[in-house]
């Protein structure tokens, strides 16, 4: 009974990162990133300098978080052969290819999310108050949107490729 304790610990471990880095990627592409565009300058200022960080911080927490316990959870019931929650053999490449997309999501959060979020940040902190100067003139306005419409892109992907992975996971499990 002890390993399946320690299983069931790995597992809400795992499947609780896995909530808090999906609902954080769903609320940064559905609500973030939409409502960037529509704040004032100043606003978006404010909230960038604020939140982001913290949102930033986040999500490499929760994701590499989720991917750890999982490797871990994956070993430990790939080499437990007397727990009831070993994994059968059919159910394993259900597995293994959702973990390889979480890898995948992980490699698109920490190589491409993240760094162009710090960019953001730093480029926000640099920036002049708002000036009479159009949006298009702007060279470090034109910087700004483009990093926060590959975060956007980033975001998307992720929890696109998350929604898959998961799907995977659960079919993989219950196989």
């Amino acid at each position: 009974m002890a390993a399946d304790a320690a299983f069931l610990v790995l597992l809400v471990l795992h499947v609780g990162a896995i909530v808090a880095w999906m609902g954080g990627a769903a609320l940064f592409v559905s609500v973030i990133i939409p409502s960037l565009s529509k704040m004032s300058p100043t606003s978006r200022a404010e909230f960038i300098l604020s939140a982001l960080p913290r949102y930033l911080r986040f999500i490499t927490g929760s994701s590499i978080l989720a991917i750890v316990a999982g490797l871990v959870l994956y070993g430990y019931a790939t080499t437990q052969t007397t727990s009831s929650f070993a994994l059968a053999e059919p159910g394993l490449m259900y597995i293994n290819a959702g973990a390889v997309l979480g890898l995948v999501v992980l490699i698109i959060a920490l190589g491409v999310l993240v760094p162009a979020g710090r960019k953001f940040i730093s480029l926000t902190k640099q920036a002049p108050k708002p000036s009479a100067q159009p949006p298009a003139q702007d060279p470090m306005a034109a910087q700004l949107a483009s990093l926060q419409k590959r975060m956007g892109l980033a975001g998307r992907l992720g929890v696109a490729l998350l929604g898959i992975a998961l799907i995977l996971m659960v079919v993989g499990a219950s196989i």
